[in-house]
């Protein structure tokens, strides 16, 4: 995360670990001005790595110039994770109005900072879906991809049987994504 102070042109630097990407689908859908309800993984990154301008009560304190600033808040992936968890929020009740539209591979190279010495390129190993009006009550079933025979397998409660990625892409309402970096 990268903030710039407006009146003195400081940058602030805040590197965190992170465990798992959220992104918000009716946030992504308003931000990208969509008029359909199906937002693309890739305009997800684009909206997690836009720039926000704090102003107003969101003000910040820049250490710098002493005083509460408008600023530039920026946040920018420096390296990928070798295993890449992805949160679809859905917000309050998990309103399911916001279709994702996902691949098996993924590459976001375009989002990393170093490029050449970062993994950027993703097999989907895992789906989470969701079925039910909210969170509160449905149920979940998971699709994960065997390591060892390369074969999607979908779990729902007691019972496993052989998938495809293509059942799992339209099964219930993904929740969350597991990808695994692979080279290419």
């Amino acid at each position: 995360s990268m903030m710039t102070c407006y009146t003195c042109n400081a940058t602030t630097h805040n590197v965190q670990c992170f465990n798992i990407l959220i992104f918000p689908l009716e946030e992504v859908r308003k931000y990208k001005n969509k008029l359909n309800n199906t937002v693309d993984i890739i305009e997800c990154f684009e909206y997690y790595q836009k720039q926000d301008i704090m102003k107003n009560s969101n003000q910040i304190y820049c250490n710098n110039c002493k005083t509460m600033s408008i600023c530039n808040n920026k946040t920018e992936l420096i390296i990928g994770p070798n295993v890449l968890v992805i949160n679809l929020n859905r917000g309050k009740g998990l309103e399911f109005n916001v279709k994702i539209d996902f691949e098996e591979y993924l590459d976001i190279k375009n989002f990393i900072y170093y490029k050449d010495k970062s993994p950027s390129f993703y097999e989907l190993i895992g789906i989470v879906t969701h079925f039910g009006p909210s969170s509160m009550s449905g149920h979940f079933i998971a699709f994960c991809k065997s390591f060892i025979d390369n074969q999607w397998y979908k779990y729902n409660d007691t019972q496993v049987n052989l998938s495809s990625f293509e059942e799992a892409r339209s099964t219930g309402v993904p929740y969350i994504l597991f990808y695994s970096f692979i080279k290419r």
